[in-house]
């Protein structure tokens, strides 16, 4: 990993076993946006759910606030967007 994805998952104070990423960026809309909404319906504080998606979901966002959950994105030029979500 380069040091800006590095430095956005020490930014997420992770536990030392870093949770698997969904790679959710082949899927057509609006899978990857459901995708994150039920992965997320469980998340208990202190856990977080991480997805590479192909752009920064602006529309998930409100969803993801009226859940009570926090997020984060990494923009990572050819890669996509890193998206942590949280529960705060």
């Amino acid at each position: 990993m380069d040091n800006s994805v590095s430095h956005f998952f020490e930014s997420l104070n992770l536990p030392a076993a870093k949770p698997d990423i969904a790679d959710l960026r082949g899927l057509e809309a609006p899978e990857p946006m459901e995708r994150v909404l039920l992965a997320c319906t469980g998340l208990r504080p202190g856990e977080v759910y991480l997805a590479r998606v192909p752009h920064v979901p602006m529309p998930l966002f409100p969803h993801l606030e009226s859940r009570g959950l926090n997020w984060r994105v990494h923009e990572d030029p050819g890669q996509g967007v890193l998206l942590a979500v949280f529960r705060g």
